[in-house]
């Protein structure tokens, strides 16, 4: 187990020996494979900053194997002992006596992440701990039995039962495995939550967990501006306090926090792993370095989604079983979706909160949608969902728009956390996110669909999409424009003070809505 990453200058003077190639070395020399590897080692010896005379060295062998001898001979390397104790320093901690589970597999993924540094980019660190196993599989020691451990748990997937396989040997030479080894890598599952923001851009997820009665937690951020990937990632110890923090976060109009469940959690971060990861900050390339390996590992545990069970004749429930069967239920007709609607791209935010009926057509939502932002319908609009793609049909249409008129809300948004995209006027293209913040009963003697808050004046008609309404905004307020004059006569307005950006009254707006707003449970 030697690493060319260990080259040093010697302190002894060195020349270069001219030498004959031996006749047994003739055939190694002209195998493409073992020249292959020579020509690996002289490069990473160049890329770790080797010294021209370790360089030399390299070039007088005839294999890698007999350059790294000389390599050692003259002190350029360590040797194969001194640098299987410099690997075993870095397992000690796992036999301290107040070592767990979690400390192991961080441990074992920090020895990895620094393998990961230390390598020359065209290394692949799976075949340094190949090796290292191989290693140590052969000459057992307590730690090297350790790691083996957390290498079966922790380490690349495709590694873990060469790791198990080595560690069962080490076993039977007569080791013994450190207490925490029971139970690595098979930790019990808490809540998972997390928030994102109402653009897509940016998600964190929580995964709550625990070895024995301590609950930790590892923190995940993706970034879908940066490609969909992991950008920072941490583990925690958990407390009712972080979770709180999460939804103080939430409270913010551009941010939904979430509860998920452990299957929703997988899915979303195995896709994330499944790109590359996009760390920015040094804390965060820091991060992500030494912890991804242990979050690939805790999401390749989490529970997955069960398959749907087979239809089966239902029998009708009653008492608690009915009751705990009607809260699973999705929204029905006496139900009632709130909505949060943000303008897409609009800085400062824009958006409108609504409560609706959860049976409210798509058809219908667009004319809520229409009154609450002040827009008149004058143009094609259309629903983005996980369903399809919802608006007015049109035969000549390549997207295969679907009717609105009948297409429930909640058969297409139904929980809290769904979420739809619209998009009116296909020219200024006026998008907004619609993220489903709850389902709750109908109360009674309410009349819905209604307003609850909202933020900022909608962006006049035909003003050009959130660029174009920047730009109305800045022409208003600079009266020496060349446009100012002609934007006042096309909104209408005297002077650009009759024209307030920042206001928006959801009583007016409800007043506007009570041509269609009915008591959905009577008092």
């Amino acid at each position: 187990m030697r690493s060319v990453a260990n080259l040093r200058p010697s302190s002894e003077k060195s020349g270069r020996h001219l030498r004959a190639v031996p006749d047994d070395a003739q055939s190694a020399l002209w195998d493409s494979r073992e020249l292959d590897r020579l020509a690996r080692l002289r490069q990473l010896a160049i890329e770790t900053g080797a010294p021209a005379d370790a360089l030399r060295l390299i070039d007088t062998a005839a294999t890698a194997g007999e350059a790294i001898d000389l390599l050692t001979d003259a002190g350029f390397m360590p040797t194969e002992t001194e640098s299987g104790e410099g690997l075993l320093s870095w397992f000690a901690p796992l036999l301290e006596p107040d070592c767990d589970e979690l400390e192991a597999e961080i441990c074992g993924s920090e020895f990895v992440a620094e393998l990961r540094r230390a390598a020359p980019p065209n290394l692949d660190v799976a075949d340094v701990l190949r090796d290292i196993i191989e290693g140590f599989g052969a000459h057992p020691r307590p730690e090297a039995l350790a790691m083996m451990r957390v290498l079966s748990a922790i380490g690349p997937e495709h590694l873990r039962v060469m790791a198990a396989s080595a560690a069962a040997q080490m076993k039977r030479l007569g080791l013994s495995d450190p207490a925490w080894t029971a139970g690595i890598g098979v930790p019990t599952f808490g809540r998972c939550f997390g928030y994102t923001d109402v653009y897509g851009e940016q998600r964190s997820i929580v995964i709550t967990f625990r070895y024995g009665p301590k609950t930790h937690a590892i923190i995940v951020l993706i970034d879908y501006l940066l490609g969909g990937g992991i950008k920072d990632c941490y583990v925690a110890d958990y407390t009712e306090s972080l979770r709180a923090e999460y939804q103080k976060i939430g409270h913010d109009p551009e941010v939904v926090f979430s509860d998920l469940d452990a299957a929703q959690a997988r899915a979303i971060l195995a896709e994330a792993l499944s790109r590359e990861p996009c760390p920015v900050e040094p804390d965060q390339i820091d991060d992500v370095e030494s912890y991804i390996d242990l979050l690939r590992a805790r999401v390749a545990v989490l529970p997955v989604a069960s398959a749907p069970a087979q239809p089966a004749k239902a029998k009708p429930a009653s008492g608690a079983t009915a009751k705990a069967a009607a809260s699973r239920r999705a929204a029905g007709p006496k139900n009632v979706h709130r909505v949060k609607m943000t303008l897409r791209g609009a800085k400062p935010p824009i958006w409108r909160r609504f409560e609706v009926r959860s049976d409210i057509t798509l058809g219908r939502l667009h004319k809520v949608i229409q009154t609450g932002f002040d827009w008149q319908d004058y143009h094609l609009h259309a629903f983005e969902t996980a369903d399809g793609r919802y608006g007015i049909p049109d035969p000549d249409d390549e997207l295969d728009t679907r009717s609105d008129a009948h297409k429930k809300l909640s058969a297409v948004a139904d929980w809290p956390g769904d979420r739809i995209r619209y998009t009116y006027d296909f020219g200024d293209n006026w998008e907004l996110d619609i993220v489903v913040e709850a389902v709750l009963p109908g109360e009674p003697g309410v009349r819905y669909p209604r307003c609850t808050g909202g933020r900022r004046a909608a962006p006049p008609e035909d003003s050009g999409g959130v660029w174009g309404y920047a730009e109305m905004l800045n022409v208003l307020a600079n009266p020496d424009h060349q446009e100012h004059e002609s934007m006042l006569m096309w909104l209408g307005i005297e002077t650009a003070a009759d024209y307030d950006p920042e206001r928006f009254d959801f009583d007016l707006v409800n007043m506007d809505l009570s041509y269609m707003s009915r008591v959905l449970v009577k008092s």
